[in-house]
């Protein structure tokens, strides 16, 4: 995705990014508390387990589900309106929400809670530092797209195979994955803010792409620290 951007002459770059960084937040907070709300009302209004035992597929249709929602969000984002791309957003956040419904169920609520407070940590950590730094991370994609790449590959294996050993080595590298993707991540969207819009639609969409970028690494970190830390019910 690369549409054009002009910052209007009347606005710095500085305001034009700030700007566009509160909208990126606000969009992911927006989405984690969507998540989060749908994961905490089926926890406490069903069995989650339960279900999950009788319709094991569910799991891989679910997974299958959010993993093309984030691939049409990424390669349609040109061609849809704000409106759409707002929408899928919501609907992918609350699908997540179904993973979680089942997080919260197999894992202790001390877990959970704890790996919510160290992703925050490790997230905040790495998006300041990749704001800030002078470093260009441009060349971090390739490796880190395969890496990301190996993990998913990684964990569908996990599914069938299982095992301790394989599931801590997914979630270290995880850590490690998606803490730099935080860095890239964080690093790009503020280039994209500075460099302004052609338009609101143009605009409200890359706050939408930016905030998916995000909320993708912090989730996948708080499912990475529960793999090494977490303890089961």
């Amino acid at each position: 995705m690369d549409p054009t951007y002009t910052s209007s002459p009347a606005v710095s770059a500085t305001d034009t990014e700030r700007a566009f960084l509160a909208q990126v937040f606000g969009w992911m907070f927006l989405a984690l508390a969507l998540t989060t709300g749908v994961a905490a009302y089926l926890n406490s209004t069903g069995d989650v387990n339960a279900y999950i035992d009788k319709h094991p597929m569910s799991i891989l249709i679910l997974f299958a589900v959010q993993i093309g929602l984030v691939l049409f969000l990424s390669f349609a984002m040109p061609r849809i309106s704000a409106g759409v791309a707002t929408a899928l957003f919501g609907l992918y956040a609350g699908t997540v929400g179904l993973t979680f419904a089942v997080i919260f169920a197999v894992y202790t609520t001390g877990s959970v809670v704890g790996a919510f407070a160290g992703a925050t940590g490790l997230f905040a950590g790495m998006a300041t530092w990749g704001y800030v730094t002078k470093r260009d991370l441009s060349g971090w994609r390739g490796i880190l797209f395969g890496a990301l790449i190996g993990i998913i590959v990684a964990s569908v294996a996990n599914i069938w195979v299982g095992g301790g050993t394989l599931n801590l080595i997914i979630g270290w590298g995880g850590v490690l994955v998606f803490s730099a993707l935080t860095a890239y991540d964080m690093q790009k969207i503020k280039e994209i803010g500075r460099a302004g819009f052609a338009n609101e639609d143009d605009e409200r969409k890359m706050a939408i792409f930016g905030a998916l970028s995000l909320y993708l690494d912090f989730i996948n970190l708080v499912i990475s620290l529960l793999r090494i830390f977490g303890s089961s019910r």
